[in-house]
């Protein structure tokens, strides 16, 4: 929830929107309160005046982490981090880098479950994500309580992923949705 309020503060917090650019689990501390602070601001960019993107953006970032259209059309906006965001969401759900994780896993559960018109593909998805979670988070089982929350996490997550920066929720969005989880639990 804090490192989603660190972006909220980037993105809307200042007169031109900044693009972190370089999401990765490796570009977080954890201060002696357990707060995670933000490292490495080398690669990240102001919006320019006027505009709500940067146009022919150098192609920068960690592997599972770089969203498509940054990839494809050097477009970098708000919605890059988002994606990369949701990429960290899964790393901490289930324990594993994304690049791993979905080597391995996440194309087969996307091609496995049937894309329709509605959000059904996506709790197929969730569905199958949960039973990649990390061990050390289920511990000795799971409570209905837990599971409904780590199903709204993974739903979440899996928003962030989307293909389509259009289709992604804002990071204020997912500021509220992870608040709103926290204070469910």
């Amino acid at each position: 929830m804090e490192i989603a309020n660190t972006f909220v503060y980037l993105h809307v917090g200042f007169p031109r929107p900044i693009v972190y650019s370089w999401m990765s689990s490796s570009n977080f501390l954890l201060d002696e309160h357990c707060v995670p602070k933000l490292l490495d601001f080398s690669h990240a960019e102001c919006i320019p005046e006027g505009e709500t993107q940067i146009k022919d953006a150098p192609v920068r970032g960690t592997l599972g982490y770089v969203a498509p259209e940054h990839i494809s059309m050097a477009v970098l906006d708000e919605k890059c981090d988002v994606y990369g965001f949701g990429s960290l969401l899964l790393e901490l759900l289930t324990g594993h880098r994304k690049n791993d994780f979905f080597h391995n896993c996440a194309a087969k559960l996307i091609e496995d479950s049937s894309v329709t018109e509605d959000d059904n593909w996506i709790s197929n998805i969730v569905k199958k994500i949960i039973g990649f979670v990390d061990p050390i988070i289920v511990g000795d089982g799971l409570f209905p309580e837990t599971l409904q929350q780590m199903e709204v996490f993974a739903k979440l997550a899996v928003k962030c992923q989307s293909d389509s920066g259009e289709d992604r929720p804002t990071m204020i969005d997912v500021a509220k949705q992870l608040r709103q989880l926290h204070l469910s639990a």
